[in-house]
């Protein structure tokens, strides 16, 4: 009775850290959106923006247009498929499910840009290197980037027991989620704002598919 007390305990913990993270992920994000609604650009944003924009080199140039590339459009549904097949090999059906999930879920950052109506940055400011037609904030790469890969990295902390192996893939996909986010900046197609706002709303769902997998494990 003491173990299973103790274990009931220690799960009740959990789901309510996992609540607690979701919950604060989802007020931040919240915040940041609304103060996105009513600014076209937050304080910083033109000064960094420029600051990475400095860096005026062509291989640089073309390591950002290819991380834009392979993580938009059709390239990004054949990120997610081949992410799918390879986590269904290796894991199972579910953790393979959750990857399309994850990439359907891009329709709540498109809702989100239509409804906060921000404008990107404009060629008077900075350098312009890739046309975007839609909305700025949230960033859909960044929002991508944060799902998907991060799902990715998770299935892949919680299943790798080699710890170098473990550490070295996660400090690639983590340093990917970044210079993915980092190469809208310094297209000129995002603020770092919409890129942080991408980050945050992607990591309220990210979180939530987390606790999901979690809470179904726990009971199957």
């Amino acid at each position: 009775m003491r173990i299973t007390s103790g274990f009931l305990l220690r799960k009740v913990q959990k789901n309510t850290k996992h609540k607690l993270i979701v919950g604060f992920l989802a007020i931040l994000a919240l915040i940041v959106s609304i103060y996105a609604r009513f600014t076209p650009r937050f304080p910083g944003d033109l000064y960094l923006t420029l600051r990475l924009q400095s860096f005026d080199n062509h291989f640089l140039l073309s390591v950002m247009q290819w991380v834009s590339f392979i993580f938009a459009g059709w390239c990004s549904v054949l990120v997610v498929v081949t992410i799918s097949i390879l986590v269904w090999w290796r894991l199972g059906r579910l953790e393979a499910i959750l990857i399309p999930v994850g990439g359907l879920l891009t329709l709540v950052n498109t809702a989100l840009k239509l409804a906060i109506n921000r404008p990107r940055p404009s060629a008077d400011l900075v350098h312009v290197l890739s046309r975007e037609q839609d909305n700025g904030f949230p960033s859909g790469h960044a929002f991508f980037a944060i799902v998907i890969l991060g799902l990715l990295a998770y299935f892949i902390f919680i299943n790798v027991k080699n710890h170098t192996l473990r550490t070295v893939v996660l400090v690639g996909l983590m340093a990917l989620i970044l210079l993915i986010g980092t190469s809208r900046v310094y297209l000129g197609v995002h603020w770092p704002s919409d890129v942080i706002g991408g980050y945050l709303i992607g990591g309220v769902l990210l979180t939530a598919l987390i606790w999901f997998h979690q809470a179904w494990k726990a009971h199957h």
